[in-house]
């Protein structure tokens, strides 16, 4: 019995300590957004959360000890905050920041893509050997 007590202790453990994303949401370019996120332009998107539950969401989805932050320069009293990824994902990072009118908005920074290779430049033909030139008949 006790045995089955803590198996179940350790299964209500691991469901509460499961990531926030688990619960709802979509993904923009592999960076998960909450339930009600709304896109406004390209890879940003507009949150129905205030600034403390979205900071509190982003810190359960992405820990801090793997997604290290930092505090953007404030610009007129707006907050915001940059989440980066040094994982092999498709985003690079992304800013969480709150506009003048208290929306709660992301931006979701791709990984740059490789720039093509050129092809390597073709093999220059060698040179003929230079022969010398036939003198004239009637020199000797």
């Amino acid at each position: 019995m006790r045995n089955l007590i803590a198996a179940v202790g350790l299964l209500v453990t691991a469901l509460l300590a499961w990531p926030a994303h688990a619960a709802g949401g979509f993904k923009a370019r592999g960076f998960f957004l909450p339930d009600g996120a709304v896109k406004v332009d390209e890879d940003r998107y507009r949150l129905p959360q205030a600034w403390e539950e979205a900071v509190k969401f982003y810190r359960a989805t992405y820990p801090p000890a793997k997604f290290p932050r930092r505090t953007l320069r404030n610009q007129s009293g707006v907050r915001a905050m940059h989440i980066s990824n040094s994982s092999p994902a498709e985003w690079e990072g992304a800013n969480l920041y709150e506009t003048s009118r208290g929306e709660v908005r992301v931006f979701v920074m791709g990984k740059p893509e490789k720039a093509e290779e050129p092809a390597p430049p073709m093999p220059v033909p060698p040179r003929k050997a230079e022969q010398p030139r036939p003198r004239k008949s009637g020199n000797p």
